[in-house]
């Protein structure tokens, strides 16, 4: 999608070209982190925003396009504002929104369900009910690729905000002292390893990868009944899982809520957005090049057009309008009315962290899932980086 945007801007402004490198996850995080230390950034730099974006904005590596947008405010209204969010550093904005907002989802097997005669969970209840239920059917409760780490943070995001709102992460990246020591904190990480030791979990989650898909694939080959993932799994499953969504027996909801819980259950977690930011290494030249690929073809009628032909919501304002011909009607609507009815939409811890957190956030992560530190233990390991 990225290429075919590129390759437009290319064709019609044949003295300024444009060249793109793609990378997987996390080889682009090490790859894009080096380049830029060493001087060497893309003009370009993609990214998530939040933290690593901050990191960047403090050590003068990318522009602010403050005045830049409001010289184009018709293309800043353009876009959704919960996308603005991960982007802001101190009020300015150093990256363009991109791209697609991609909330996480609760996936289910439809066929799973009918086996054991059992309705999607309303509550975590419902969900703790079910593991044993499953289990009984030789059916793993939730595929989770938890080697990726991140996958496991999913879970997390949601205890947290479904327990007590967005706030209690909120003062995590506020740097508050000892905000993971909260008592809601303590709680949410109680559950995470109670349902890990219900066996709530596919075995052995801990050594299967996202990156190569293979949750997804336990999740529709029919091995487990459910999976928490981004809303960018969707497209993956559609293409590589033979009839599984086009027979219709892939569900989704929003994560449910917990039995006296704070949040309101329509907030969501994930990825606001995309962000591209211009290197303050670039030559005059290159940032002219750079806004006018932000101001034509970035997220322009036909990139919008091919986003949703991919199973995705581009972060649009009435995107919605072009989903009547897709025949992921159904799932970009759910998509886009999470966004639009999200009284929050919170960005991925370890995007919202520095860098620097954010590693040490995802290591304690897999011990927690591991079962080889306690949820003080955590709070603890993580109140020793808070606003590092």
């Amino acid at each position: 999608m990225r290429t075919r945007t590129v390759e437009r801007f290319n064709k019609a402004n044949p003295n300024g070209q444009i060249a793109g490198t793609t990378f997987q996850n996390d080889a682009f995080k090490t790859k894009i982190k080096t380049a830029i230390g060493a001087g060497q950034a893309p003009t370009l730099i993609w990214g998530w925003g939040g933290g690593t974006l901050r990191s960047y904005v403090q050590a003068g590596q990318v522009d602010d396009l403050t005045s830049w947008f409001d010289e184009n405010a018709a293309l800043k209204d353009r876009l959704f504002p919960s996308s603005f969010g991960a982007a802001t550093i101190d009020d300015k904005i150093y990256a363009m929104p991109c791209e697609t907002m991609q909330p996480i989802v609760l996936y289910y097997d439809k066929r799973a369900f009918d086996k054991i005669g059992a309705q999607p969970p309303q509550t975590w209840g419902d969900i703790m009910d079910l593991v044993p239920k499953f289990n009984a059917q030789g059916i793993a409760p939730f595929a989770l690729g938890g080697q990726s780490r991140w996958t496991n943070m999913m879970w997390l995001e949601f205890l947290f905000d479904r327990l007590g709102g967005p706030e209690v992460f909120q003062a995590v990246f506020d740097a508050e002292k000892d905000a993971w020591n909260n008592p809601v904190a303590i709680d949410a990480l109680g559950k995470m390893q109670e349902l890990i030791k219900a066996d709530g979990f596919i075995k052995g989650f801990s050594s299967i990868t996202a990156d190569s898909n293979a949750d997804q694939a336990l999740l529709y080959t029919g091995k487990a009944a459910m999976m928490l993932h981004g809303g960018w799994t969707y497209g993956s499953m559609k293409g590589d899982g033979g009839d599984f969504v086009s027979g219709g027996n892939l569900g989704y909801m929003n994560f449910p809520p917990i039995d006296g819980g704070k949040g309101d259950p329509s907030n969501t977690v994930g990825n606001p957005g995309q962000y591209m930011s211009i290197s303050s290494k670039a030559t005059p030249e290159e940032k002219e090049i750079a806004k006018k690929f932000f101001a034509t073809e970035l997220m322009g009628d036909q990139a919008v057009k091919e986003w949703v032909a991919t199973g995705a919501v581009p972060i649009v304002k009435g995107a919605d309008k072009e989903f009547a011909n897709s025949e992921d009607a159904e799932f970009l609507n759910f998509v886009y009315n999470i966004a639009v009815n999200a009284k929050t939409f919170a960005q991925s811890w370890d995007q919202a962290l520095s860098p620097t957190a954010a590693e040490v956030l995802l290591d304690n992560i897999a011990k927690l899932f591991q079962l080889s530190i306690s949820p003080k233990e955590f709070a603890t390991n993580m109140n020793a980086v808070i606003g590092k």
